[in-house]
């Protein structure tokens, strides 16, 4: 013989009524998902300003080292004070990122007739400047060099650290981004530039 379910008390009827209306609501389904997705927005938004603010950077190392180099290889003589001030003016470039991070070191190096390379004069900004007849900063191709003729050498380095750099690391595994530009060029006036 089969049992009757008991009758529901007014308490339990008025719970079951209770949850099949919520059941149907649907008005809280949009906030539920806002609260998901969120999180994703927040990461995308900070994954866009902290790679943006490394390609602006990466393009600025560029235009450093480029300009600088270019600038020295127009004329075939220089004084302290004029090269002094194409480097900070070419430092200025970085703006309105942090100038005390970045490092230039420009370097004249003479090409031997072995084609072996080393400083005649250098300067610097943000470091100490290589000491004449010191190797070049940057490793020089042969299919460049050429016996007597000098060659200008750029390098530019730049540590950047953006707010959600350390936020991102375990997508990127970095906290900071390093730059290390370099740019070599011929004089442009005679074969050699000089310091007075």
């Amino acid at each position: 013989m089969l049992k009757r379910p008991a009758p529901r008390t007014e308490s339990q009827a008025g719970l079951f009524g209770t949850f099949r209306k919520l059941k149907k609501d649907k008005s809280g389904v949009s906030a539920i998902e806002f609260v998901l997705i969120f999180p994703i927005l927040v990461a995308l938004l900070a994954g866009t300003v902290d790679f943006g603010q490394a390609l602006i950077v990466s393009r600025k190392m560029n235009q450093i080292a480029g300009t600088l180099g270019d600038m020295v290889s127009q004329k075939s003589g220089w004084t302290t004070t004029e090269v002094n001030a194409i480097i900070a003016g070419s430092a200025t470039i970085i703006q309105p990122f942090d100038q005390a991070q970045l490092t230039i070191q420009l370097a004249v190096v003479d090409v031997a007739t072995d084609l072996t390379t080393k400083v005649n004069w250098a300067k610097a900004y943000n470091t100490t400047a290589l000491a004449k007849n010191a190797a070049s900063p940057v490793t020089i191709s042969t299919d460049i060099k050429e016996a007597g003729v000098q060659l200008i050498v750029v390098k530019a380095t730049y540590d950047l650290t953006t707010p959600f750099s350390t936020l991102l690391k375990p997508v990127t595994g970095v906290t900071a981004y390093h730059y290390n530009k370099t740019f070599i060029m011929r004089p442009r006036v005679k074969d050699t530039v000089t310091l007075d």
